[in-house]
């Protein structure tokens, strides 16, 4: 494989590629650390009384914005095996 061969559109579908794929880590961070939030922290800190029951009523928020970027996550993959298409092009043997 010569980096040197490859046309300005493979570059570029590899930038949009390795973008996507940058895109899915935060998304999947974020998603774990709102479960993180509103099934761990907020019910241990209103159960030991360091933060005001109040707070409780924010969970739902929490755990809908998990699911959300969950779901952004699988939609960005989605377009990520559509991008993978253009290694194809120049390696043939990809899943090695």
């Amino acid at each position: 494989m010569d980096p040197g061969s490859l046309l300005n559109f493979e570059w570029t579908e590899l930038g949009k590629l390795l973008i996507n794929l940058w895109i899915i880590v935060g998304l999947v961070v974020f998603c774990a650390a709102n479960m993180l939030i509103g099934h761990i922290l907020i019910p241990s800190l209103v159960a030991t009384s360091h933060i005001p029951p109040l707070v409780e009523k924010t969970r739902p928020l929490f755990l809908v914005l998990a699911i959300v970027s969950f779901g952004l996550a699988i939609v960005v993959f989605l377009q990520v095996l559509d991008l993978a298409s253009v290694l194809s092009r120049f390696w043939d043997d990809y899943w090695i």
